[in-house]
């Protein structure tokens, strides 16, 4: 058991709450059970797994994690409580490789449904997009000229571990354009002052849902370029909506018109969905 504050291996540990060292190192934190779960059924490297058997409620983790080929360590309250960042003392906390994914990686389908995030300011917002994007049935995410790390550790818990299942590019809008209409993905950009209400779209076809930061809105590269400008209705005194939840609503009309034809992916009532 690693009791010490000041082993090499927790020291790293904190040090990948700061964005210079996850930049630098190329890992991040999974802090969480389910989270972690969902790590370990996609293709994340995980290279560390610190286990507080003092919170953690799954006492055949340890076992199951050796046969996976996972060495575990176990650590004491006072550490443990040092390298989360969280207050959910659910007893997991781990280090993990970042995946370098591109948009060449991305796998689309006849009529693929993405979402394009510029400038987002916040990680939890990212992290719930990501969340409400895996719900919803979207097949990617893609953080244009981002300004925040996508592996941020509240991006990763907001996301609940929707950060492993849906894939997340950062990329340029000079690169994501061009590569939209390579696709043939129709650009449909939601702005506070649209003529067209977002349910006057067609959400069926092939198409990318762009929105812009909460503090500026999209910038003149996106709406010069859309093909479609919808709004979401504002009917009392606020003049906008927070971006994840604009997000929900045009992804959950996106799912409303096309489920007649789900097909790729089956609607998930497990306990993610609650």
């Amino acid at each position: 058991m690693l009791t010490s504050l000041h082993n090499p291996r927790i020291k790293e540990a904190v040090n990948l709450r700061e964005s210079d060292y996850r930049k630098k190192s190329g890992l991040f934190l999974i802090e969480g059970r389910r989270e972690f779960k969902l790590a370990l059924t996609s293709q994340i490297e995980i290279k560390d797994v610190f286990l507080c058997l003092e919170f953690l409620e799954i006492t055949d983790l340890p076992a199951k994690l050796k046969k996976k080929g996972i060495t575990t360590c176990e650590v004491s309250s006072e550490v443990y409580n040092k390298i989360a960042f969280g207050n959910r003392k659910e007893g997991i906390v781990a280090i993990a490789r970042e995946p370098r994914l591109s948009l060449a990686d991305l796998k689309l389908k006849n009529n693929s449904l993405l979402i394009v995030l510029e400038r987002i300011e916040k990680p939890g917002n990212l992290g719930a997009i990501v969340r409400t994007a895996d719900a919803s049935g979207a097949d990617a995410v893609i953080a244009s000229d981002s300004i925040i790390d996508i592996y941020n550790p509240n991006a990763v818990r907001s996301s609940l571990g929707a950060l492993f299942t849906t894939p997340v590019v950062g990329a340029q809008a000079k690169e994501i354009i061009p590569w939209l209409r390579s696709n043939s993905i129709k650009i449909i950009c939601a702005l506070p002052r649209a003529d067209s209400s977002y349910t006057a779209v067609n959400f069926r076809e092939s198409c990318a849902i762009v929105l812009g930061s909460e503090d500026k809105g999209l910038g003149d590269i996106w709406k010069d370029n859309a093909d479609y400008r919808v709004r979401i209705p504002m009917l009392g005194e606020s003049d906008s909506l927070n971006v994840a939840t604009a997000a929900g609503v045009l992804l959950y009309e996106a799912l409303r018109q096309r489920e007649s034809g789900l097909g790729h992916r089956k609607p998930n009532h497990g306990p993610l969905a609650s």
